[in-house]
């Protein structure tokens, strides 16, 4: 288990899967809480800001799998949502304009799909071979993404996207074109990969993914397979990647390869800095503090980015652990008064 999840949160969401009613409450109070901001909020900017920080919440989870998890350091993790979203979108386009969950469900297999070869040589390295292959793979995909016209647009982006009904077993509960219905589709998906998450990373899968973080020599000597187990937890990563592409897509009805670049790269790896790694809700509180950093110092500077990466360096620097890290330091400091 995560030496930076505090056991209070631990203990929440154990008693939610095990059906204690007070974790339960607690997660639907967040959920309801979460869910009643579009309707209290006056200004629409703000709910789709918080639509973005739970896409990019949920991509910085799955890097958190990856890194802090697994110890594998992917540089553009950022890929697999792109991948996700041109996926979605081309066969919304072509396929299914108007089944969704087709859609989804086929963007995410595209990206496994695509994933998987990747991960297969991506693994028979580690450490900065590893992150440095990840690099060369993103940059291959953006250029695809960037000049193939005929497919994904080229740097004028998919546009163009159909925006289907969300329905749930044959019932049509609203428009994608309702901002408010996908955000609280957003919501609920996001919070079922998180515990599902939760659930994996608990689990023998997650005690042997954390064995080989911590020593692979030693894990490989106890009979794991640690390549096998390492390309499973790239493509868990790459997966929920994938789903947060298809959220991307669905939340702004188009996708460039801007979503693919570098830069997006890092900054999704600043979001799990942030946050803290080997910690699930910390990856996404992360993404929410960038977010809502990046918005509010881009109405006061066009150095924006300057001012930013500033920011990281000294949270970095003074925070180590990232925001998981407090609730440690708060766990302990009765104990050692």
């Amino acid at each position: 288990m995560s030496n930076t999840d505090s056991p209070a949160l631990n203990g929440i969401f154990i008693g939610f899967l095990g059906g204690k009613r007070s974790g339960g409450f607690f997660l639907l109070a967040v959920l309801a809480l979460v869910a009643f901001l579009p309707f209290v909020l006056p200004n629409k900017f703000y709910v789709r800001l918080v639509n973005e920080i739970m896409i990019y919440g949920l991509l910085a989870m799955s890097l958190d799998v990856l890194l802090g998890y697994t110890g594998l350091l992917s540089f553009m993790h950022n890929t697999y949502l792109g991948i996700g979203a041109y996926a979605t979108g081309l066969l919304l386009i072509h396929l299914s304009p108007s089944s969704l969950w087709l859609a989804m469900l086929g963007g995410v297999i595209i990206t496994c799909l695509v994933a998987l070869p990747v991960g297969w040589v991506q693994v028979r390295t580690g450490g900065l071979a590893f992150a440095l292959l990840s690099l060369a793979f993103g940059m291959m995909f953006f250029t695809v993404a960037w000049k193939w016209y005929g497919l994904t647009g080229g740097d004028d982006g998919l546009m163009g996207v159909p925006q289907p009904d969300i329905t749930f077993l044959g019932l049509r509960l609203a428009s994608s074109g309702n901002s408010t219905a996908v955000y609280l589709f957003t919501m609920f998906i996001v919070a079922f990969c998180y515990l599902i998450t939760w659930r994996i990373i608990n689990s023998p899968l997650g005690a042997v993914l954390e064995a080989i973080r911590e020593n692979e020599e030693r894990a490989s000597f106890v009979g794991i397979n640690v390549r096998l187990y390492k390309l499973i937890g790239w493509m868990l990563a790459c997966g929920l990647a994938g789903v947060a592409g298809s959220l991307y897509i669905l939340y702004r009805g188009y996708t460039g390869p801007g979503s693919m670049d570098a830069f997006s790269g890092a900054r999704v790896l600043m979001m799990v800095l942030l946050g803290g790694m080997r910690s699930l809700w910390g990856a996404v509180i992360g993404a929410a503090i960038f977010i809502f950093m990046q918005d509010y110092i881009s109405t006061m500077t066009e150095y924006w980015e300057f001012f930013v990466g500033l920011v990281v360096v000294l949270l970095v620097l003074f925070m180590p652990q990232g925001v998981a890290g407090l609730t440690g330091l708060l766990n302990r400091g009765p104990r050692g008064k």
